[in-house]
C-alpha cells in the first residue's frame, strides 16, 4: 500500500496447494465462497480477478468438509461436487465408548507417549497408502463393472455423471489399497455407498437416505442382467461370424460356378 505496488499475497487456497483443506460447518459458508472453493478443488487453479488484477495460482488440494444437517443443508449442486460422504453417528457400543474415554485420558496425560503407542500402526498405514499409489495406475476395472455402475446410477435417478466416475475411481482406489490390480464387485458396492448417499433425489422436506440392502439387491440384479447382456453379445458375435463364413462359402461357390461356365465355353 505504501509503495503503491499491486502484489499477490498468498491466501488460504495458495497455502492449501498439495495439502488437505478442512472446513468445519461447510454448509454455513456463503454461496460465493463455496463456489470458489469447489471450483478451485475441481480445476486445481484459483483465479483472482479484482481491482484491475487478473492472476491465477495452483491450488490442488483435497477438500474435507463437515456439517450438521440440522443447521442447514448444502445446495444439491454443491453436494454433487463432493466426491464421497459419510454419516457420523453416535457410538452405542459400550466397550468402544469406554476405550475412547481411556484414549482421551491417555492423550491428555502424555501426548508424546500416546503418539509412540500408535506410531508403528501409523507407519504401517502410511506404507500401505504409498504402495497403493504405486499400484493404482495399473488397477483394471472390467467393462461389465462399468455398465453395472452406470445402470445402478440410472435406476437411482442420479443426475449427471460424477457419481459414475467417482464410484469407479473409488473402487479402483480400494482395490489398490488392498494390493489388488483388479476391481472386485465388493469394491464397487463399498464405493457406491460412499458416493451415492448424498446424491439421491430428495423432495422438499424429505429426509431420504440410501438403503444399503436395496443397493445390495440392485448390484445382485445388475450382475445377472450384465451377464445376460454379455451372453447375448457373445451369441450375436458368434452368429455374425457364422454368417460371414456362410457368405464366404457362397462367394467361393459362385466363383467355382463362373469358372466352370468359362471352361465349358
Amino acid at each position: 500500500m505504501e509503495e503503491g505496488i499491486k502484489a499477490l499475497e498468498p491466501g488460504i487456497l495458495a497455502e492449501a496447494n498439495r495439502n488437505i483443506l478442512y472446513i468445519d460447518e461447510v454448509n454455513l459458508l456463503a454461496d460465493n465462497v463455496a463456489d470458489v472453493l469447489l471450483d478451485s478443488a475441481a480445476m486445481g487453479i484459483n483465479i483472482i480477478e479484482r481491482e484491475g488484477i487478473s492472476l491465477h495460482h495452483p491450488s490442488t488440494f483435497i477438500l474435507v468438509g463437515t456439517m450438521n444437517p440440522e443447521e442447514g443443508n448444502l445446495r444439491p449442486q454443491l453436494l454433487d461436487r463432493f466426491g464421497l460422504s459419510i454419516d457420523v453417528d453416535r457410538i452405542e457400543d459400550i466397550d468402544m465408548r469406554v476405550l475412547i474415554t481411556k484414549y482421551v485420558e491417555e492423550y491428555q496425560n502424555d501426548p508424546n507417549e500416546f503418539y509412540k503407542k500408535f506410531k508403528e500402526k501409523q507407519k504401517e498405514l502410511k506404507n500401505k497408502i504409498i504402495n497403493a499409489r504405486k499400484i493404482l495406475p495399473s488397477v483394471e476395472i472390467s467393462n461389465n463393472q462399468l455398465k453395472k455402475t452406470s445402470k445402478i446410477c440410472v435406476k437411482l435417478e442420479v443426475d449427471g455423471h460424477r457419481a459414475d466416475i467417482t464410484i469407479n475411481r473409488t473402487a479402483k482406489s480400494i482395490a489398490a489399497f488392498y494390493g489388488r490390480k483388479f476391481v472386485e464387485d465388493d469394491d464397487l458396492k463399498t464405493a457406491a455407498k460412499l458416493a451415492l448417499s448424498h446424491r439421491l433425489r430428495r423432495l422438499p422436506f424429505e429426509d431420504k437416505t440410501l438403503d444399503e440392502s436395496e443397493l445390495e439387491a440392485l448390484f445382485d440384479n445388475e450382475e445377472i442382467e450384465v451377464k445376460n447382456d454379455t451372453q447375448l453379445e457373445e451369441k450375436q458375435s458368434e452368429m455374425e461370424h457364422n454368417q460371414t463364413d456362410i457368405n464366404l462359402l457362397k462367394n467361393i461357390q459362385n466363383d467355382k460356378q463362373i469358372h466352370n461356365v468359362r471352361e465349358k465355353t
